[in-house]
């Protein structure tokens, strides 16, 4: 063989060993030892809890106002006419200030049981933080509440306790 068949020999293992290598390298850089990161995900501040509503469901208002250990205060100026155009001709609302939460009780007021508990605020998972309350419950369901007449603001979130077998 000649010199010049013998270099033209060579070049392709050169140029396969180049290409070996350039791989090995693409790989080790390709990510696979990087922290997963999800795109468009935003960090959600943690908020510490300050009053567990799920234990304040199914009681009398009377039962509700001693766990509570307060007395009853006056609703915020416009929320009782917001608050009583649903109301059946039983029913009454009465309002308790506990862990920095304003709660609305609406109740039977034969029966004095509570129907359900309103969480005033404008801020979702603020209220869900500091309540205790959890989306996936099996316990009671949670239902925003709106603002009459302006949908994308937010009045509170309504608890209503699921009579389970």
């Amino acid at each position: 063989m000649t010199a010049d068949g013998r270099q033209r020999a060579q070049r392709p293992r050169w140029a396969a060993a180049l290409l070996a290598v350039t791989g090995w390298w693409l790989a080790g850089c390709s990510g696979a030892h990087e922290p997963t990161q999800v795109v468009g995900a935003t960090p959600r501040a943690v908020v510490a809890p300050t009053t567990n509503v799920p234990a304040l469901l199914g009681h009398s208002i009377d039962e509700l106002r001693g766990r509570l250990d307060t007395t009853a205060h006056p609703l915020p100026a416009g929320y009782l006419s917001l608050l009583s155009d649903g109301l059946a001709s039983t029913d009454s609302l009465q309002g308790f200030r506990t862990g920095g939460l304003q709660l609305v009780a609406t109740y039977n007021v034969t029966t004095r049981q509570v129907r359900d508990l309103l969480i005033l605020g404008s801020r979702e998972d603020s209220l869900m933080g500091r309540a205790s309350l959890r989306s996936s419950a099996r316990r009671y369901v949670i239902l925003p509440v709106f603002r009459p007449g302006t949908p994308d603001k937010l009045l509170g979130l309504r608890v209503l306790a699921i009579n389970q077998p």
